[in-house]
């Protein structure tokens, strides 16, 4: 049986609330939260391993002791988490625990982050502007996720949590098409 993304997303934030309030507990967030980014990206980047982790033929026992492994030189929080994880079953939520932890440490630091898409890079003096046009509307420290999409066409489109900005030319296009199309129906 699959696990849908909704059940993945609460499993993970579960893992990451609980393995982030020990962290907090030993002063070891950041530590925590780096480790399991190295890990993960590790994962993400290595087809491999990532197919055998979320391979269930393969059991949890060794799943974890293929992450303990690559976690030799890690903090003992960060190796106990992993394999809490691991003998769990969840080997594959680590992608997903470690992006829940370097939120909730963003958000524990006032900071938050902004995916800004436009048709073309954004020149430095375009993502500043933008960062502090953020940052002065949210009160917090505002990293910008810079991505490139040809499709927009022109504008930019700004995610920030739940809030979304298209200030594009593609948006703009397609509410002008289905404004005509509402009409002549």
């Amino acid at each position: 049986m699959s696990m849908n993304r909704t059940d993945a997303l609460q499993i993970s934030r579960r893992y990451a609330t609980a393995a982030f309030a020990l962290a907090q507990e030993t002063n070891k967030a950041a530590l925590l939260v780096g480790q399991m980014a190295v890990l993960a990206s590790a994962i993400r980047d290595n087809q491999n391993l990532a197919a055998a982790l979320s391979n269930p033929t393969i059991n949890h026992e060794q799943k974890a002791e293929v992450q303990a492994q690559l976690l030799n030189n890690a903090d003992a929080l960060t190796a106990r988490t992993v394999a809490v994880v691991a003998h769990a079953g969840r080997a594959d939520l680590l992608g997903a625990i470690a992006q829940q932890l370097h939120e909730m440490l963003a958000r524990q630091q006032g900071q938050v982050e902004a995916t800004v898409t436009s048709a073309r890079a954004l020149s430095p003096a375009s993502q500043k502007h933008i960062a502090a046009a953020l940052a002065k509307a949210t009160g917090k420290t505002v990293q910008l996720k810079l991505e490139n999409d040809p499709a927009v066409l022109g504008g930019v489109r700004i995610e920030l949590g739940s809030l979304r900005l298209d200030a594009t030319l593609a948006g703009a296009l397609a509410t002008m098409r289905a404004q005509l199309l509402a009409t002549t129906h």
